[in-house]
């Protein structure tokens, strides 16, 4: 499938700036707004309502596709997460904890949806996991690109520890301090948004019609 997309351009601060006015033109920024008062209104964890409810909206507005909305509830609260919230720096035991449900005999990884989880609590420390931003990573990967290497059985979706090593290795090898991690991410995603939407061979939003 990658073989069929766009290659990606090297980013640059005038490329991220120019992808996050594209996720502003739309209704991403409104729909990211909202779920930010929603998670500033109720930021902790302890009680099942307030939960449910970031739950319910975060999974309804990112199409995380998870399942067992109030179970997922049930189980970050049961975990008590608050403290490790808390702390200023990345815990991936965190994501894993609040990733891995148990719905009677059977075991769910959320892993995408407790990285968004984390990261609309504390935008600053947590990245989020997505597909598309992993795919953007990989094709530069495999263009030559060197913001990271890999010991041999690492994965981004294995292990959070690698995914967040990875998102501010890319941050600075390519001179993007200046960005949120957030901010990153919204560039990222809408990159990739575009890349899925665009046929290798046909000119990208930001080309303009070839000649």
């Amino acid at each position: 499938m990658s073989a069929s997309l766009q290659p990606v351009p090297t980013p640059s601060p005038e490329q991220v700036r120019e992808y996050l006015a594209r996720w502003r033109e739309g209704d991403n920024e409104k729909i990211d707004a909202a779920l930010r008062v929603t998670f500033a209104a109720m930021p902790e964890n302890t009680d099942i309502g307030a939960v449910g409810v970031k739950v319910a909206a975060l999974n309804s507005l990112y199409a995380t596709g998870m399942l067992g909305v109030l179970q997922v509830a049930r189980h970050i609260v049961s975990q008590g997460i608050d403290a490790a919230l808390a702390e200023p720096e990345v815990r991936p035991d965190l994501i894993e904890t609040i990733a891995n449900v148990e719905f009677g005999s059977k075991k769910r990884r959320n892993y995408s949806f407790a990285t968004k989880y984390c990261s609309f609590h504390r935008p600053d420390v947590y990245p989020i996991y997505d597909s598309l931003v992993a795919g953007v990573l990989n094709a530069l990967l495999k263009q030559g690109e060197t913001f990271d290497t890999f010991a041999p059985g690492e994965r981004w979706a294995a292990d959070y520890a690698v995914w967040h090593r990875s998102i501010n290795r890319f941050r600075i090898h390519y001179g993007l301090e200046e960005f949120s991690i957030r901010e990153i991410d919204k560039y990222l995603w809408t990159l990739g948004k575009e890349r899925q939407a665009t046929p290798a061979g046909q000119p990208s939003a930001s080309e303009g019609p070839h000649p």
